[in-house]
């Protein structure tokens, strides 16, 4: 009787444990944790372990860095504003992967 006790208690411990972790996820999900008004990620994309290209904008201005776990790069300044960038064009709204191909495109052309 002593075991079945120790066993019920620790189910019950282990499944506490499990219904606050899938609280805590639902709750994170919905809880914005910047409270930035001058710096958002617009997008990210990654690029494999460890490795991601950020779409940020900063005080209105709006760049493309290259993260990774030992280093950040910034790649580019981008002549559009956030709102540009934010706002869908006519036809659809592109893809990080396609803005970024175009945005690149274009750099391309100004060499």
């Amino acid at each position: 009787m002593e075991y079945f006790q120790m066993i019920m208690a620790l189910v019950g411990v282990l499944a506490l444990v499990f219904l606050l972790f899938w609280i805590m996820k639902k709750f994170n999900a919905r809880v914005n944790l910047s409270d930035s008004k001058n710096m958002k990620i617009l997008e990210r994309i990654n690029l494999g372990p460890d490795k991601m290209l950020l779409l940020v904008s900063v005080c209105g201005k709006c760049m493309v860095l290259g993260v990774t776990s030992n280093h950040t790069e910034k790649i580019c300044d981008l002549e559009q504003t956030e709102e540009e960038l934010t706002q869908p064009p006519e036809g659809g709204n592109p893809s990080f992967g396609e803005s970024f191909k175009i945005v690149l495109g274009n750099m391309m052309k100004k060499k």
